[in-house]
């Protein structure tokens, strides 16, 4: 376990070999997967454990140490050093050592994680991963970029979602998260998520993401959008694409949308 972050991260060769059987069957890694496919599956097990933490200093610690979103100058620097780099160009307010004892912290969040039934990942979830890899993005900062090419993809795709009788769009309220227009990118997306959670909608709108947007910026200053919601119970707005209001705000004023 403790090799994921050694050398050169998530990066390194053989990070299939540096896992070892007993992780990568826990984590549904197959014998003989490609690289990629092992990174990609690596990036989505600990990027679900981060998002069990509130720490805000926590994610730059925790990608620095695996090696994802850093410059490539500093790649090879091994953890000790991607995190003394970090703290000495002013990237976090705290010490090294406060660093690695957070990072640590995190690592027996991991740990602890490995006696839970792992979620299962979808076709989606590996492409989005795999975006990150290929960009050096973390997961988050993508985003809420209104330029990302995920963003753009979905605000120039036709979405579909629950409606009212008019059509428009038809808001959701997710516990301790406000209002959300739930929109997926395709029919079959939104046909599983219905059987799924048993969501009783009546109506089932289609329209661009572009046109949901306004939709949320006109309803209220409080709606957002989450794009592809899963039916786990407790997953839907970490597993998803969420668009908060602050970023639905920007979209809305962007004269190119």
């Amino acid at each position: 376990m403790h090799h994921i972050h050694a050398r050169a991260g998530i990066r390194q060769d053989g990070l299939g070999r540096s896992l070892g059987p007993e992780l990568r069957a826990i984590w549904g890694i197959a014998e003989g997967a490609e690289p990629g496919r092992v990174r990609e599956i690596v990036l989505l097990r600990l990027n679900r454990v981060l998002g069990q933490f509130t720490d805000p200093v926590l994610p730059e610690i925790v990608w620095t140490a695996y090696n994802l979103g850093v410059d490539p100058a500093e790649s090879g620097a091994g953890m000790v050093g991607r995190l003394r780099r970090m703290v000495d160009r002013g990237r976090v307010a705290i010490s090294e050592r406060t660093c690695t004892r957070r990072f640590y912290r995190f690592l027996s969040g991991v740990k602890n994680s490995l006696d839970a039934p792992q979620p299962e990942l979808t076709e989606e979830d590996l492409r989005l991963a795999s975006y990150w890899l290929d960009g050096n993005i973390r997961p988050g900062h993508d985003r809420l970029s209104r330029m990302s090419p995920v963003v753009r993809m979905f605000l120039d795709g036709r979405v579909c979602g629950p409606a009212d009788e008019t059509g428009a769009p038809l808001p959701d309220s997710l516990e301790g998260h406000g209002d959300w227009f739930c929109v997926f990118t395709d029919d079959r997306l939104f046909a599983e998520y219905r059987a799924a959670t048993g969501a009783g909608w009546a109506r089932v709108g289609h329209r661009t993401g572009r046109e949901v947007v306004r939709a949320a910026a006109g309803r209220s200053e409080a709606t957002g959008v989450l794009v592809n919601p899963r039916p786990i119970r407790g997953a839907g707005i970490d597993a998803a694409l969420p668009l908060p209001p602050s970023e639905i705000a920007r979209l809305a004023l962007d004269p190119r949308n």
